[in-house]
């Protein structure tokens, strides 16, 4: 059976609404727009005009993007909307409706009340700042900056101190990053102390859980799937034991809690 086979074509009064595989050029097309509807399904209309903006959102409609998507489709509903919106997020939608970048579907079993599609562009830029947010901190491919130094945290998100007196006079010069939460540190069993802020801890998080689901494993082991330094590692993998979102179940290996 072929891609167009398994389509299934409807027209609505804003366009085709296709159900299936598109096929391959279809999705190529230069002269439509196909807007994913997130249940499996896509509007085709004829390619309209860049916004006005310049193909760009401001931080504003970003903001208003983001809160619609952030409920599911299928209660992304005018009412529902309504009560998450304040009034100048529902005129900053009305402005998105009228350029056509925010879509009230009102199809199927959406007809009777409706729920707000949002174009695939506005979906993209949305999600961008998401996504540079969150993307973890580079990493050194060498030991260009002590692992020691206030510079290597302020850079990479970690560091490790060797002695009580180092830890000490770190926390003496900064209190005001301890206090703050800004930099977190912990004793090993290593006796070596290692700090962390919580924007490396979240940024590498994910790659960690994902790593530890094929099994337990040793910073150093760890260290080569995700792209860390050892160290680096077993920072991340002592903070999240700490944490509770992890158990060391023997000396040096790690698993999910």
């Amino acid at each position: 059976m072929n891609a167009m086979a398994e389509l299934k074509v409807s027209r609505t009064r804003d366009g085709i609404l296709l159900s299936g595989s598109l096929p391959p050029e279809l999705l190529s097309s230069s002269s439509l727009d196909i807007v994913p509807l997130r249940d499996g399904s896509f509007l085709v209309t004829p390619k309209t005009a860049q916004p006005k903006t310049g193909g760009l959102l401001n931080e504003k409609e970003k903001g208003v993007v983001r809160k619609l998507l952030s409920v599911r489709f299928d209660q992304r509903t005018p009412q529902q909307m309504s009560g998450l919106l304040s009034k100048d997020e529902k005129d900053t939608l009305e402005s998105l409706m009228k350029r056509k970048i925010v879509h009230l579907f009102k199809e199927g079993k959406y007809s009777r009340e409706g729920v707000y599609s949002v174009s695939d562009f506005a979906f993209h830029q949305a999600r961008e700042d998401d996504n540079k947010e969150k993307q973890p901190i580079a990493q050194p491919s060498a030991a260009q900056v002590p692992i020691s130094s206030l510079e290597h945290i302020e850079k990479f998100g970690w560091m490790v101190l060797e002695t009580d007196a180092e830890a000490r006079n770190f926390s003496n010069a900064f209190p005001e990053k301890i206090r703050s939460g800004a930099v977190k540190g912990i004793r090993a069993f290593d006796r070596k102390f290692y700090f962390v802020t919580p924007q490396f801890v979240a940024g590498w998080e994910k790659k960690i859980n994902s790593a530890l689901g094929k099994g337990e494993k040793t910073a150093e082991e760890m260290a080569g799937e995700i792209g860390l330094t050892a160290e680096g590692a077993r920072c991340l993998l002592l903070h999240l034991c700490e944490a509770g979102e992890l158990l060391e179940k023997h000396r040096g290996k790690f698993a999910r809690a």
